[in-house]
């Protein structure tokens, strides 16, 4: 597996996998020292694959999933600090991973504290032993900034990818994903979804009827204005009448305009580092090599949009968007920055809910064995982390049952599920196909080999000695 280490001490990799812990347990340590990259990375896997033999089905299906941490608890209000609630959540599904939005940060000693809790319980636990993907999504700038919603987060305040692309040099972009992620890392955050891979382009407007028939399915029809006409009622009930019906009507058309504006994507193109894909591609492999210098072992970077969407971006998690891009011109022009960020040695990489009509027509990427295992690992060569865009969208739950997409995805060649609509029916889901010989489980095995591997690259799991003194 490519990857852009920075420092991994040689101790820990030639000691034997009993357990991982959390970033703060650690023990003694003995004086560090260079060894090859293709060395740490051997025994790396062998430690991933030693402590794969030791976890419960249970615990390796909780891995595969990445949820937006207020979808652990119910009522979707903001989770801004540690609750039992939380941490019996997280204790119960196992998950892999968490992410944090602008809603959950309000300062950096609120996020810090958070975080902590959440990572120290989690290593505590004996029944939960693997430390956390803690992420966000932080490009540096604009709309899905967290620096945006807080003073105390400086990070490059709102310089957006987009004009980044166009003032930087290599040096300097690569520069600013080691600020970014440094600021992340002292947050207490081990992963970033970012940088994007997509070029920039024009954007083909959405089918306005089919989204108007998507949000009218998911809210619910207008209220139907009253019939007082030819009735024999008075002025004063036809007066209530009218007026509970627009006062209706402009809840109703809120709600509308608040879910149209969702999923606009008005501003992707922001997220997009130039119109030029060589630009792209060597912003991408600049960002991601600066995100993995910061701090001891880097930030895990999560390329997207693959493969490519910017064209379709519009309400693509709304309702079904196409891509007729012919497959020579797909791979010269949309997935060359992909390629860039791999040979960079991106983390992981996000594949979005647009259908490649000239590649799979039959279901969008994100649950495509032909885009996400012949395209992106067969041919590509990708050997990391493949994440699906969030399935708890129209453009999925309309169209699929938790069942049937988490199923989808994972035989396709998804190694972890971003927000399935109903955490424990996919868990359980993915636990009964497993135990019906539906889904191997060595398919299983190879997602959390991928997801152990990584999170032992980039610190955030630490083996230990049978006598359980740390080894970083």
């Amino acid at each position: 597996m490519r990857r852009i280490l920075s420092f991994f001490l040689v101790f820990c990799l030639c000691l034997n996998l009993t357990g991982c812990r959390s970033e703060g347990q650690t023990g003694e340590t003995g004086e560090s020292e260079k060894v090859p990259e293709a060395e740490l990375d051997k025994q790396a896997l062998e430690m991933a694959g030693q402590y794969l033999e030791k976890m419960t089905l249970e615990e390796k299906i909780g891995q595969m999933f990445l949820v937006d941490v207020d979808k652990l608890l119910k009522g979707g209000r903001a989770v801004t600090a540690s609750s039992p609630e939380l941490l019996q959540a997280i204790e119960r599904y196992k998950v892999g991973g968490i992410m944090l939005g602008r809603g959950n940060v309000q300062s950096t000693d609120q996020v810090k504290s958070l975080i902590n809790d959440v990572q120290q319980a989690t290593g505590e636990n004996g029944n939960l032993t693997i430390p956390l993907y803690i992420g966000t999504e932080e490009e540096g700038g604009g709309e899905k900034s967290i620096a945006a919603s807080t003073e105390t987060i400086t990070s490059t305040g709102y310089v957006s990818p987009a004009e980044m692309g166009k003032n930087m040099t290599e040096s300097q972009l690569e520069n600013t994903g080691e600020v970014i992620a440094g600021e992340l890392a002292g947050l207490g955050f081990n992963l970033n979804l970012a940088p994007t891979a997509d070029v920039a382009g024009t954007g083909q407007p959405a089918d306005e009827q089919a989204v108007r028939d998507r949000v009218i399915a998911v809210i619910g029809k207008e209220p139907v204005a009253p019939n007082t006409s030819g009735r024999k009622i008075s002025k004063v009930k036809r007066k209530k009448k009218w007026k509970a019906y627009r006062r209706r009507l402009k809840q109703y058309n809120a709600k509308y305009d608040a879910l149209v504006q969702a999923y606009s994507e008005a501003r992707y193109n922001d997220s997009c580092f130039s119109e030029d894909g060589e630009k792209v591609g060597e912003a991408v492999s600049a960002m991601v090599k600066g995100m993995h210098t910061a701090g001891s072992n880097g930030i895990c970077t999560v390329l997207k949009m693959f493969p490519g969407i910017s064209a379709v971006a519009g309400y693509h998690k709304l309702v079904g968007r196409e891509i007729d891009t012919g497959l020579s011109r797909l791979r010269r022009e949309n997935l060359a920055p992909f390629s860039a960020g791999i040979d960079a040695g991106t983390d992981a990489i996000m594949v979005g809910h647009v259908t490649v009509s000239k590649v799979d027509s039959s279901v969008p990427a994100s649950l495509s064995k032909t885009i996400m295992i012949d395209m992106l690992r067969d041919e590509m060569g990708f050997d990391g982390i493949v994440l699906t865009e969030q399935m708890d969208v129209p453009a999925i739950t309309e169209q699929y049952t938790t069942d049937q997409a988490v199923r989808q995805a994972i035989t396709s060649g998804a190694d972890m599920i971003y927000n399935p609509e109903d955490l424990e029916v996919a868990i359980s889901s993915i636990r009964q196909a497993v135990m019906a010989q539906e889904i191997e489980e060595k398919v299983i095995d190879q997602a959390v080999l991928r997801i152990l591997h990584n999170k032992l690259l980039r610190g955030i799991c630490k083996g230990t000695t049978e006598e359980g003194a740390t080894a970083q």
